[in-house]
């Protein structure tokens, strides 16, 4: 075994040892990480290996440096809800937390229903299906890849120049076909991503990632998109509330 791939390994493994820890209940978001001496006997690597990890998880997003106050755990910069009534566009999302929304198209094209996708849609195998991906980014840094498919006969006339233009598929679908997502419904589930989608969210080959899969309905209960949401692990957290309010006269 080579010195260089001794090393390379031994980087991984420090790597690994530090996002455990960070997943752990004992650090959350804006915590401050413990000073390298500290934590290189905490973990028992070197210091110069922890400050190879340390900068890689800076790169990636998991960790930020605040000059001389020391290094943090990161904020996740998109908070998307789980427990709406209403579905809300990635691009209102990313407003609402404060940030400015992006979108590049990767693909638009026309395919045919899948089994799988027309019981999804509630259309017949084969029907066709307008295919749009885009790469969507808060601030200028990506955080999300999405695949949307639309039943085309409810979308007559979509072209990708309308999505380039406008970035928003929600409002155009509001303003242009009168269709309003409602509610949606779908699973959330870890995954490993795709070398190409690892690339496109600036994650190394074999990251994991949270992907959403799921159908919006418009508002009279009619499916509308089937959706496949690959999110980046450290720039968005998904939320859950299920409060019931207990009122009494």
């Amino acid at each position: 075994m080579t010195l260089h791939l001794i090393r390379k390994r031994a980087n991984e493994r420090a790597e690994d040892a530090l996002l455990a820890m960070l997943e752990s209940p004992e650090f959350a978001p804006g915590d401050r990480i413990p000073a390298e001496r500290d934590l290189a006997q905490q973990l028992d690597i070197s210091r110069m290996t922890l400050r190879k990890a340390i900068a890689r998880l800076v790169e990636q997003g998991a960790l930020r440096r605040d000059g001389n106050r020391g290094t943090f755990v990161a904020r996740p910069e998109v908070s998307r809800p789980l427990s709406e009534h209403k579905a809300r566009g990635v691009s209102s999302i990313v407003e609402l937390n404060g940030g400015q929304a992006g979108s590049r198209l990767l693909y638009f094209e026309q395919t045919t229903a899948s089994p799988r996708l027309a019981r999804a849609l509630d259309i017949a195998d084969g029907d066709a299906l307008l295919a749009i991906r885009r790469l969507r980014t808060v601030d200028g840094k990506p955080f999300c890849v999405e695949t949307s498919y639309l039943p085309a006969a409810r979308v007559p006339g979509l072209v990708a120049a309308d999505l380039i233009e406008s970035g928003s598929l929600y409002r155009l679908l509001e303003s242009r076909y009168r269709l309003t997502p409602g509610c949606d419904e779908g699973t959330l589930q870890s995954v490993e991503l795709s070398s190409e989608d690892a690339a496109l969210l600036e994650l190394p080959p074999g990251a994991s990632a949270l992907a959403y899969r799921g159908v919006v309905f418009d508002s009279t209960g009619i499916p509308l998109e089937y959706v496949v949401s690959v999110n980046h692990p450290q720039r968005v957290v998904f939320t859950l509330s299920n409060r019931k309010l207990s009122i009494q006269a």
